[in-house]
């Protein structure tokens, strides 16, 4: 097979590194909280939404249809981690919110899980990389239309 041109070697690497080094993450989020990634990223996402959004929401920041939303949120619902509230007005409308030992949980998590990736992904990047890189970043999930920050960061986006 012909050597890859430098682009698709730049996916090929980045795609096969960053699915590696998550292994090894998600192990330590699932030995350290027992959670799994998209359990960490929807308690994560009603964290930074300010405790609570709407369950389409949540779907649109996870990258989930609706139903897999529903089954992950019905198996954090089942730990006590979030609650689910029908609205008054539609009850189509849910609303999923964090419990106390939902925010307690992922404020452990995070901190544990952003050590790690200080300990094993930050010492990758160099100081002469890192503007071109936080570019390509925010580039590609522009690109994606997603965004690289929390949304409550990003300045004139709703939460």
């Amino acid at each position: 097979m012909p050597r890859l041109s430098p682009e698709l070697e730049i996916w090929r690497g980045l795609l096969r590194g960053q699915r590696s080094m998550l292994l090894r993450l998600v192990a330590t989020l699932k030995r350290e909280a027992d959670l799994t990634t998209a359990q960490y990223e929807a308690l994560l996402s009603l964290r930074e939404a300010g405790g609570a959004l709407g369950a389409a929401d949540l779907s649109h920041l996870l990258l989930y249809s609706s139903g897999s939303t529903t089954h992950l949120v019905a198996r954090l619902e089942e730990r006590g981690l979030v609650v689910r509230t029908r609205g008054d007005v539609d009850a189509r409308q849910v609303r999923i919110a964090l419990t106390d030992a939902g925010v307690a949980l992922i404020e452990k998590a995070t901190a544990a899980h952003t050590a790690d990736i200080e300990a094993q992904f930050a010492p990758l990047i160099h100081d002469e990389e890192r503007d071109a890189l936080l570019a390509f970043a925010r580039r590609l999930a522009a690109a994606e239309g997603v965004t690289s920050q929390p949304a409550d960061a990003v300045p004139g986006r709703p939460r």
